[in-house]
């Protein structure tokens, strides 16, 4: 299952507040909306503020023990589950 990277997001799991893998943050990075993966609630969520094939632009993600959240700069304040986007390749 191809799914979006979670470097560089803020790892809830160890409380410390460290990044995930890196120091460098997600903010700018681009990902697609794919419509898959996670619970069906989670995709009906989705579906009422993106497009399949929609292309976004991360805020921050929150990298958890068994999942993880990110929020985009179009839509802020609002988390959605990673698995259900993409990286896009630069």
């Amino acid at each position: 299952m191809e799914v979006m990277s979670l470097i560089g997001g803020i790892n809830m799991y160890s409380f410390s507040g460290n990044r995930y893998k890196s120091d460098v943050a997600p903010k700018g990075r681009k990902v697609k909306y794919i419509n898959k993966n996670g619970y069906d609630i989670e995709r009906e969520i989705a579906n009422k503020h993106f497009i399949e094939g929609q292309i976004l632009t991360i805020s921050e993600i929150y990298v958890g023990g068994s999942s993880s959240e990110v929020e985009f700069m179009e839509l802020p304040n609002k988390k959605f589950n990673t698995v259900m986007f993409i990286d896009i390749e630069k």
